[in-house]
């Protein structure tokens, strides 16, 4: 579900907002299904949260490898259920 044309938003707004036919094919839940789950604490968000921002660091790496940089310019990147600056990101990762 996550689609790398909306990197400033997060996962649950591509599902409930951004992309919600998309979602409903290929998991064949409405979004009300994703809220009551969302609701029933089903998805842990801090593992969800690490879990974009793992994938979004192998996809950014894996295109960086290839020349391609695909959203020059961003500055913020939504994980599961929140925003971050890539600003912050960047300061975190300083060694």
């Amino acid at each position: 579900m996550y689609l790398t044309d909306f990197r400033e938003n997060t996962l649950q707004d591509v599902i409930t907002k951004l992309e919600p036919d998309l979602f409903r094919s290929v998991t064949g839940l409405t979004i009300d299904d994703f809220h009551l789950l969302v609701k029933l604490r089903v998805f842990n968000t801090e593992q969800m949260n690490q879990a974009v921002f793992a994938f979004r660091r192998y996809e950014d790496a894996s295109l960086s490898y290839t020349g391609i940089d695909s959203h020059p310019g961003l500055t913020h990147i939504g994980l599961y259920d929140t925003v971050v600056a890539v600003d912050d990101i960047t300061a975190a990762e300083a060694p």
